[in-house]
């Protein structure tokens, strides 16, 4: 790959995490290939966030900018929005607040942008000692009937690879191209489940490629949550992820894909979206589970298709 000089800003939206997001700037002004800014995002009102910005700035010795901007509006889509308005950089750099980069994160991500064609490039992302999820199909890529493989961070490797879409929460971006993008209010729900595939799905009908490079890695820690996002809540990542899944694909494919999408979509589905197929197959193996969630599996699906009607 050849060198690049497009400046970089690195962009951390962040709420109420103070502690991670000292770890994951610190990881990032130890990279190899510093940004030229690190732009911060939070919530208006979080004075713990204020404090810790002041300490970060006063603390940097690296010569990169740490500034940060704030938005009134709670979910995780205003701050990636708004921070791409207002960064620096030609290229835009989003990782989670609670994520620790590799020392070779950006001068992986940085160089393929290179080539004209490419839009965004996303790196692999691991959860120190969990086991890695096995893939199936072809991870981070969408079949022509709908179906997006997921697992993409389980996918190893010495170089990149072309694919659908990438991990929202450690992907780089032209930023003139991601500011073009339509940041869908309708998405912003719950944790915004999949708005990365809606984005990266807008980018290939803009002409631009999507790159997935494994040596780009990050560590994804666990940190506090908001009572609202909370994870254990089964429930309402099974709702929320069909919910917003099922929009954006009847969003994104041609008509005459649509029925083959719902077709496969409740008839087969798949683990944690369950249609008629992945649910039998399931119990075979698994037997009769309770805490499927089914109905918020359902539920979801048919309030995708109610959003999608009312566009």
């Amino acid at each position: 790959m050849n060198d690049t000089t497009l400046s970089t800003t690195v962009l951390i939206p962040t709420y109420r995490r103070a502690e991670p997001l000292a770890n994951c700037v610190a990881s990032i002004l130890a990279n190899s290939f510093l940004p030229c800014e690190i732009l911060v995002v939070g919530r208006e009102g979080d004075e713990e966030l204020e404090r810790a910005i002041v300490v970060l700035q006063e603390a940097s010795r690296s010569g990169v900018l740490i500034r940060a901007t704030w938005v009134g509006t709670p979910g995780h889509i205003p701050p990636i929005e708004t921070g791409v308005r207002v960064a620096l950089g030609e290229l835009v750099a989003i990782v989670d607040d609670d994520v620790v980069a590799t020392p070779e994160w950006l001068s992986s991500l940085v160089p393929h942008f290179s080539d004209s064609t490419v839009g965004v490039v996303g790196g692999r992302v691991l959860v120190p000692g969990a086991p890695l999820p096995k893939t199936k199909g072809n991870p981070g890529c969408v079949s022509w009937y709908g179906k997006h493989w997921g697992n993409l961070g389980s996918v190893d490797g010495s170089g990149a690879l072309e694919v659908n879409s990438v991990m929202e929460g450690n992907c780089i971006w032209r930023r003139d191209l991601l500011a073009s993008l339509q940041f869908d209010p309708i998405l912003n729900f719950d944790d915004a489940a999949m708005y990365g595939l809606d984005l990266c799905l807008q980018a290939h009908e803009k002409g631009f490629r999507v790159l997935y490079e494994p040596r780009a890695l990050v560590y994804h820690h666990v940190a506090p949550r908001s009572p609202e996002l909370d994870r254990a809540d089964r429930a309402k990542r099974v709702f929320s992820y069909c919910r917003n899944y099922t929009y954006i694909m009847l969003k994104r494919l041609s008509l005459w894909r649509i029925p083959i999408f719902l077709s496969w979509w409740f008839g087969i589905g798949e683990r944690g979206a369950w249609g008629l197929g992945a649910l039998l197959a399931d119990t075979m193996q698994r037997g009769w589970q309770k805490d499927r969630q089914l109905a918020h599996s359902l539920g979801g699906k048919l309030e995708g298709i109610r959003l999608w009607l009312k566009q």
